[in-house]
């Protein structure tokens, strides 16, 4: 993947977007990850697979992240503020008091006892998860320098745990799987906000949510392995399981537009790339996922013109086919070793037979002679 067909693909709208999902930092995340695993990202099977696992993982990303343009989640880091300490701080807030459409908040989140306690699991912390700090709001006088008209209800960026990397990752033991997955410490745990300051760590913990991240823990499927069977539907069944599989809008309107975002994605994604994936490929059973709904939503898009890309993006698969397509001649099956008139063949029918089965073998010796 060049810097130019990456730049096709990532085309952030905001400036914070443009300064984190970057070609560099991507190189980077690969080349760290890659470095301390035997399963590699973007790096195994054939050149179709790597760009597959490229195309599809920037799907997911581009559709977690708004296109690139988001670095924080927004319900939780209203109006950031740059502090007079050069450190970000952010008004979190609750869901009911949140406005999706003008990204605003009615109540800050920490109006009802001064913190803030989202996403931290305590019963998962120091080896199974970052140690929870007590989050409290900040002195609104420390904020006042900005010339913020309102800076109640700030608390530091550096203390949240909330939505952020390519791939969204928030929990408090995701910070540390990602943190020890990526550089075999805690570092991530002293200050989660550098997933949105820093364009490796950005990627990188992306990376470790596909590669490591399992849908039925540690003895289910990665996204990595889905995709490498061909399998987008698979991929999408692993990162986000019930709340977008089945497809459809009987389950969630909501979800099902994500999911269609998902698709419109990777027909962008893979007209880029050059490579074209199954939305629900289960030719190989084991370990096979899919999602429910995806190949209607895939389907349907195309139809009513919201997924314009995926209309032409067979025009852009390279081909990866042999120049020489060698004649493949079918074994003799089961059925014909057990026929039921076998055993009242003459001599001469069984001659015939033999005769037959003879050519089929020197055949198809022949056919892999031309491979």
């Amino acid at each position: 993947m060049t810097e130019d067909v990456f730049n096709a693909i990532v085309q952030p709208e905001s400036e914070e977007g443009r300064a984190l999902f970057t070609y560099n930092g991507l190189c980077a995340a690969i080349i760290q990850y890659n470095g301390y695993h035997d399963e590699k990202f973007a790096a195994m099977g054939t050149e179709e697979q790597m760009r597959a696992e490229l195309a599809a993982f920037l799907a997911h990303a581009a559709s977690d992240t708004q296109t690139f343009s988001v670095t924080r989640e927004q319900q939780h880091c209203v109006d950031p503020l740059t502090g007079p300490d050069g450190k970000i701080y952010c008004k979190p807030c609750r869901e009911e008091n949140y406005n999706k459409q003008t990204k605003t908040c009615s109540q800050p989140y920490t109006a009802t006892d001064g913190t803030y306690k989202e996403y931290c699991d305590v019963t998962r912390q120091g080896d199974s998860g970052c140690n929870c700090p007590n989050v409290t709001e900040v002195d609104p006088s420390f904020l006042a320098s900005t010339g913020a008209n309102d800076t109640v209800g700030y608390v530091a960026a550096s203390d949240m745990f909330i939505e952020r990397g390519a791939i969204a990752s928030q929990w408090n033991y995701d910070y540390l799987g990602g943190s020890l997955s990526l550089y075999g410490d805690k570092q991530l745990c002293d200050d989660p906000d550098q997933v949105a300051t820093n364009p490796e760590r950005a990627w990188g913990i992306g990376i470790t949510h596909w590669m490591d991240h399992m849908q039925f823990g540690t003895t289910g499927s990665t996204a990595h392995q889905q995709i490498m069977k061909g399998n987008f539907g698979g991929t999408v069944e692993v990162l986000h399981g019930d709340l977008e599989c089945p497809a459809n809008e009987w389950g969630s309107l909501l979800h099902a537009e994500r999911v269609k975002d998902r698709v419109a994605q990777i027909c962008k994604t893979g007209s880029a790339l050059g490579v074209y994936v199954e939305m629900n490929k289960c030719d190989i059973p084991t370990g096979c996922l899919s999602c429910d709904g995806i190949s209607d939503i895939y389907d349907s898009c195309q139809q009513d013109g919201t997924c314009p890309a995926c209309a032409t993006w067979t025009d852009f698969v390279r081909s990866s086919a042999p120049t020489v397509v060698p004649l493949r001649v079918q074994p003799p099956s089961w059925e014909d070793w057990s026929n039921s008139n076998y055993n009242s063949r003459s001599g001469g029918d069984i001659i015939r037979i033999s005769a037959c089965l003879w050519s089929v073998a020197v055949v198809t010796a022949a056919s892999f002679l031309i491979v």
